[in-house]
C-alpha cells in the first residue's frame, strides 16, 4: 500500500491557519492571549501583561522567537516553507480557487471577476486577521461598523489588504522562488545534517523520467538535479514519484533524509543543533523566571524641578515630587502612598495618596508634597512606599532637598 504524505501536510497547514485566526479570539483572565496593545504600549502575552517599560521582557520574548526560527531552520530545513508558511498556504488556496472557478461558470469573463472578488474577500480576512493582534475582534467589528477604525489602522488594513490581494492575483509562486529571503538566511544555518528532500542517488538508475516530480512542483524545480534553493520541502514530487513507482511494483525513488550519509550527515541532534536547543531552552527559563519574580505593582519617582524647594513661614521644607505607578496584575488594585523616616525625623505626604485604584495593567502619574522638618537636613533617610492593604509593595528612596 502507497503512503502519501499530502493528507498530513494539508491537516497541518489548515490546523496552523486556523491557530492564527482563532488566537485574537481567545481570551485568558480577560485579556487577549496574543496582542499587542497599542494604546498602553503593552504586549499581552499568554496571560502575562508586559509593558514597554518592561523591554527586557519583551526581548526575551523575540529572542526566543528568533532563536526557535533558527533552530527549526538548522534541524527541518525549509519545512516550514512548505507544510506552516502562511504564503504557501494562501498560494495553495488561491490555485485551488482557480481551478473550482472556471469549470462551475460557463462565462469565462464571470468566473474571472468571481475569482478576483473571492481574491478580494481572502485578502480582507488577511489584513483583518493582522489587525485583530493589535486591536480585539470585537473592537475591531464595532469601530469598523461606525466607521471609527482610526487612521492607523484604516491605513494598516487597507495597505495589506492591497498587498495580499496582488499576492493571491499575480505572485503566488513566485515570491518563494525569488522574492522570500528566507532560503538565503536558510544557507547560513544549515548543515550536512539537516533534513532535505533528494532523489535517492543509490536509485537514480530506476528513474523512469516520467517527469511527474517537476510537473507538480510549485516552485517548478527538476529536484533530479540536486538540491536548489528554490526547494521548500513540501514533498509533492515524493507523493507524485511515489504514485508513478507503485504502479510499477516499486517504492518511491524520492524521500526526506537528515542530509546524505555519503556527506556523513544524518545526525540532526549534533553539537551545532543541540547547543542551539539549549539557547532556546535558557532563554524560555529565563523568561518564565523572570514573569514568575516580577512585581506586582512598581514605584517610581522624579523630583518635580519645574517648582523650587519652598521653606514655610514655620520653617518646614517642601520638595515636589511625580510619582509614577503601575498595576502589572491581572486585577484591579487600590493602593496607598506613604513615607517612612528614621533618626526622629518628620515628614508628611501631601496629595492624592490614599485609595488610588489602578485597574489591571494601568498606570497613574501623580504629583506629590513632601513637608518636613528643616532640622531632617538633605542627608535624612525618607523612603517613598507603596502599599496594597497592609502589604508593602513597592519602595523607592526619596532624595530631598533643602534648596
Amino acid at each position: 500500500m502507497t503512503t502519501f504524505i499530502a493528507p498530513q501536510r494539508k491537516l497541518i497547514q489548515w490546523l496552523s491557519t486556523l491557530l492564527l485566526l482563532l488566537i485574537p479570539f481567545v481570551q485568558v483572565g480577560g485579556d487577549s492571549l496574543l496582542r499587542l496593545d497599542a494604546p498602553s504600549r503593552t504586549l499581552l502575552f499568554f496571560g502575562t501583561s508586559l509593558r514597554i517599560e518592561e523591554f527586557s521582557l519583551v526581548l526575551l520574548v523575540i529572542l526566543i522567537m528568533v532563536f526557535m526560527f533558527l533552530f527549526i531552520t538548522m534541524v527541518f530545513g525549509r519545512v516550514w516553507c512548505g507544510w506552516l508558511c502562511p504564503q504557501t498556504t494562501l498560494s495553495d488556496l488561491a490555485e485551488y480557487l482557480i481551478s473550482r472557478m472556471q469549470p462551475l461558470i460557463l462565462v469565462k469573463p464571470l468566473a474571472m471577476v468571481a475569482t478576483q472578488l473571492l481574491f478580494l474577500s481572502l485578502s480582507f480576512l488577511v489584513a483583518a486577521n493582522l489587525i485583530w493582534y493589535f486591536i480585539p475582534p470585537p473592537e475591531f467589528f464595532e469601530r469598523l461598523l461606525h466607521g471609527r477604525l482610526g487612521m492607523v489602522a484604516s491605513i494598516s488594513l487597507s495597505a495589506t489588504m492591497l498587498l495580499v490581494y496582488l499576492d493571491l492575483a499575480f505572485v503566488r509562486r513566485l515570491f518563494c522562488s525569488s522574492v522570500c529571503p528566507y532560503g538565503r538566511i536558510q544557507l547560513m544555518t544549515t548543515d550536512r545534517n539537516t533534513l532535505v528532500l533528494e532523489l535517492n542517488p543509490q536509485r537514480a538508475g530506476d528513474c523512469i523520467r516520467c517527469g511527474s516530480c517537476t510537473r507538480v512542483c510549485p516552485t517548478g524545480i527538476d529536484i533530479r538535479d540536486g538540491l536548489q534553493i528554490e526547494c521548500i520541502n513540501c514533498g509533492r514530487c515524493l507523493d507524485a514519484c511515489r504514485g508513478v513507482m507503485a504502479k510499477l511494483g516499486k517504492t518511491g525513488l524520492i524521500h526526506y533524509t537528515f542530509g546524505s550519509r555519503e556527506t556523513e550527515g544524518g545526525r540532526p541532534l549534533n553539537i551545532r543543533s543541540l547547543l542551539l536547543g539549549g539557547v532556546v531552552i535558557a532563554l524560555c527559563g529565563a523568561l518564565a523566571a523572570s514573569i514568575i519574580t516580577r512585581k506586582e505593582a512598581t514605584l517610581k519617582i522624579r523630583r518635580n524641578d519645574a517648582v523650587q524647594v519652598q521653606r514655610l513661614a514655620d520653617g518646614r521644607l517642601v520638595n515636589f515630587f511625580t510619582v509614577f505607578i503601575q498595576n502589572r496584575s491581572k486585577y484591579a488594585a487600590i493602593y496607598d502612598l506613604k513615607v517612612t523616616t528614621a533618626n526622629g525625623h518628620t515628614a508628611e505626604l501631601l496629595g492624592p495618596v490614599s485609595g488610588i485604584r489602578l485597574a489591571a495593567n494601568d498606570n497613574r502619574r501623580i504629583d506629590l508634597v513632601l513637608r518636613f522638618s528643616s532640622a531632617s537636613g538633605s542627608g535624612a533617610p525618607f523612603t517613598l512606599l507603596l502599599m496594597r492593604g497592609a502589604t508593602r509593595v513597592a519602595t523607592v528612596p526619596l532624595q530631598i532637598l533643602e534648596k
